[in-house]
């Protein structure tokens, strides 16, 4: 997760309220929507840690995103509390975060992981989201070695897709995608490349198993997001967006992701391109430009 840096929040509202480049951005989006098709543009960071979440949502839709993606920071309150925070607005609820905790070595707080995951299906489907996003774990292998009966990376292996098997019925019940997030290597070992998240969602063998295509993990872990693309991205309903090592937004560098996005057209994506990003100055000045960026990479891809 990234945060911007601290904003006078009067300064920051006003500013986004009296911003005529920021009803010039909001037309010109709706004009490349027009052009992209079905997908829509969301945020999950950076947004002031200052801002209530209903002050954040009212940012977003301002600057002329569709939707809002909600942290586990977000999650623990009840549903109806968070309706009540968006309503009115007019911003969506592009996802939600599930337990990131189905691989951790103590069997009972696995359990609860899966229970949770059931839990946050069904908050995903109350707050008209379709997906609920899944990290298996961060860090290090932490299993015991006990070959040659398995060794940690097989235990893992055999663990999560049990997991998903078991939370299969909930995912066809709610029909909310449960969606696997491959992360670069300096935060897990176990699922950094897109194919062995495709690998697992094949195991699992049941509908509703998808991909979250994050291109700031991609491009330090793929050798061709676009060729990776091609190959997998019909499991993608869901991506994240940054630029380079530094994790900065759309744009910064710039990152051309139009092959990437090509190949993604090809399989007929019509899901969330989502920000999540480290701004290079403020918060409101770089997520404007990042939905710039990216509303025209899509149209021209």
């Amino acid at each position: 997760m990234t945060h911007a840096g601290r904003v006078n929040r009067r300064k920051f509202l006003a500013g986004c309220a009296a911003s005529a480049g920021g009803a010039f951005l909001a037309a010109g989006t709706s004009k490349a929507q027009q052009q992209a098709g079905n997908v829509r543009f969301g945020v999950r960071t950076p947004l002031p840690r200052e801002f209530t979440l209903r002050e954040r949502a009212q940012l977003v839709k301002r600057l002329g995103y569709d939707g809002i993606e909600l942290g586990g920071e977000w999650l623990n309150q009840p549903v109806e509390d968070i309706q009540e925070q968006l309503a009115g607005i007019g911003i969506a609820v592009s996802a939600i975060t599930g337990s990131i905790k189905l691989l951790d070595t103590d069997p009972a707080i696995r359990a609860h992981a899966v229970e949770l995951d059931r839990k946050r299906l069904e908050m995903a489907r109350a707050l008209g989201a379709n997906d609920v996003l899944e990290v298996p774990t961060f860090g290090p292998n932490r299993f015991q070695d006990i070959s040659p009966i398995m060794t940690p990376r097989e235990i893992e292996e055999r663990l999560l897709v049990t997991q998903l098997k078991e939370l299969a019925p909930d995912v066809q019940r709610t029909g909310i995608n449960l969606m696997l997030e491959p992360c670069n290597r300096k935060e897990t070992h176990f699922m950094y490349l897109q194919s062995q998240a495709a690998g697992f969602i094949e195991a699992v063998g049941a509908p509703g198993f998808k991909l979250i295509s994050d291109f700031y993990h991609m491009q330090l872990e793929e050798q061709d997001i676009a060729a990776t693309l091609k190959q997998y991205g019909k499991y993608t309903v869901y991506v994240h967006l940054a630029d380079g090592k530094a994790r900065t937004e759309p744009g910064s560098l710039p990152f051309d992701y139009r092959p990437g996005f090509r190949a993604l057209k090809d399989w007929g994506f019509s899901g969330w391109l989502n920000m999540e990003f480290r701004p290079t100055d403020n918060a409101e000045a770089a997520l404007a430009r990042a939905l710039a960026y990216i509303t025209k990479q899509w149209a021209e891809a």
